[in-house]
C-alpha cells in the first residue's frame, strides 16, 4: 500500500511501507543505497489492512492505520523508530475509530486519523503512549464522505469525493482555526465526484497557490488480475481561496490516478496500471497539461514475479535526496532516478 520515506535519527535513509489485504503486516526498510534496498524489520497488528502509514518531522514516531480488525475496533497503531532496526510500539488508540482508518498524517505533534470515511479525528501524541482526541473535522452535507487528508502551513486538505477539496484552518491563522477548534475557509468540488487525493502546492516561477486533486475511479477492480482505472489530475487555482478556480488539467488517456507529490515545480504522480508519471508544472498552468508535452518521464514498474506478474500498479511516489521513490500494489517497494536525456548519436 503506501510509504514513507525520511531520514532517520542517525542520519541513514528509510521506509516504511504498508499492506493492503495481507494480514495487517508493515516493513521497515533501509533505503540509504537506493540501489540496494534492505528489508530490516516489521510489524503485525490486527488488521487486514495497513493502508497508510507516516513519520513524524524528527524521524522518531511512526503511525499506521488499522483497516479490517478482527474486533472491528481499528484504529491506528504508535511505534518508536528511533531505530528503524528494533521499531517499538508505543502506544494504540482506537476510541470512535471502529469503522476502519483508511488514513492518516502528522502534523506538528498531532495526527489526523480518519474515521469510517466521514470524519477526522484530530490526536495530540506528545505523549505518544497516550494520545488524546482534542478535535474532529466533519462536514455537513448529505451523504458526505472522506478519503484523504494532508496537513501543510497549519491548513487541512481533505479529499471528500464528490464534495471536493476541503480547506480546514487547524493551526495557519488564516480563519482562527486550531486543532481543538478546525475551520473550514474554503471548498471546491467538481462533477465526477470522485475526489480521492489532494495535494497543495505554491508555484516557484509564478507565485500562484495550487491544489491539485486526484480522482479515483476503478471500475471492475480485481486485485488478481491487471488493474483498469480511470480518472485524472485537477489543478485548482486556491491563490484567492474565496474563489477558486480549475484552471487545468493532466490526463492520461490509458490510465487513472492515485496518490501524488511536488517537489519544486515538478509532480510526481503514480498512474496505477499508467506506472509512475514526472510532469513540468512550472510557468502558467492551463487547459490540457498532457497534451502540452509536459510529461518529462515515465516509468513502468514490470516485475515477473510480482503478485500479478509484469502488472504495473503504482501507488504513490515520494521524491527523497535526489531519487524517487514509489510502492507497487503488485511488487513492493522501487526506487528510480530521473537522469538527462541522452542524445541519439547518429
Amino acid at each position: 500500500s503506501d510509504l514513507w520515506v525520511w531520514e532517520g535519527v542517525d542520519g541513514r535513509d528509510y521506509a516504511v511501507t504498508g499492506t493492503w489485504g495481507a494480514e495487517g503486516k508493515a516493513y521497515f526498510w533501509d533505503v540509504t543505497d537506493p540501489a540496494a534496498i534492505t528489508k530490516i524489520d516489521s510489524v503485525q497488528v490486527d488488521a487486514r489492512t495497513v493502508n497508510d502509514v507516516k513519520v513524524s518531522e524528527d524521524g522518531r514516531i511512526a503511525v499506521i492505520s488499522r483497516e479490517g480488525a478482527s474486533n472491528r475496533r481499528n484504529g491506528l497503531v504508535i511505534y518508536d523508530v528511533s531505530d528503524p532496526h528494533a521499531v517499538k510500539e508505543v502506544g494504540r488508540y482506537d476510541e470512535g475509530l471502529t469503522g476502519g482508518v483508511h488514513n492518516v498524517f502528522i502534523y506538528d505533534h498531532h495526527v489526523y486519523a480518519l474515521s469510517a470515511g466521514q470524519r477526522y479525528d484530530i490526536l495530540d501524541i506528545r505523549d505518544p503512549s497516550n494520545p488524546v482526541k482534542v478535535g474532529s473535522f466533519e462536514l455537513d452535507a448529505p451523504g458526505h464522505a472522506i478519503h484523504d487528508v494532508w496537513v501543510e502551513d497549519g491548513i487541512a486538505y481533505s479529499s471528500n469525493w464528490r464534495d471536493g477539496v476541503v480547506l480546514v484552518d487547524v493551526g495557519n491563522g488564516i480563519a482562527g482555526g486550531s486543532p481543538e477548534k478546525p475551520v473550514q475557509f474554503a471548498q471546491y468540488a467538481y462533477p465526477s465526484g470522485a475526489n480521492h487525493a489532494a495535494f497543495p502546492f505554491r508555484s516557484q516561477s509564478t507565485g500562484k497557490f495550487y491544489v491539485i486533486a486526484g480522482d479515483e475511479i476503478m471500475p471492475g477492480f480485481d486485485p488478481d488480475k491487471p488493474g483498469e482505472t480511470m480518472g485524472y489530475l485537477h489543478f485548482i487555482d486556491f491563490t484567492d481561496p474565496d474563489n477558486p478556480r480549475e484552471v487545468a488539467r493532466y490526463q492520461v488517456p490509458e490510465a487513472g490516478t492515485h496518490n501524488l507529490w511536488v517537489e519544486g515545480d515538478r509532480l510526481y504522480a503514480a498512474f496505477y496500471n499508467g506506472g509512475l508519471r514526472v510532469i513540468d508544472i512550472s510557468g502558467e498552468l492551463e487547459g490540457d497539461l498532457y497534451r502540452q508535452g509536459r510529461e518529462i518521464a515515465r516509468y513502468s514498474a514490470y516485475d515477473p514475479e510480482g503478485k500479478v506478474p509484469n502488472a504495473p500498479m503504482t501507488w504513490g511516489p515520494q521524491p527523497h535526496k535526489g531519487h524517487v521513490f514509489f510502492s507497487e500494489f503488485n511488487s513492493g517497494l522501487w526506487a528510480v532516478k530521473l537522469e538527462p536525456r541522452r542524445e541519439l548519436v547518429p
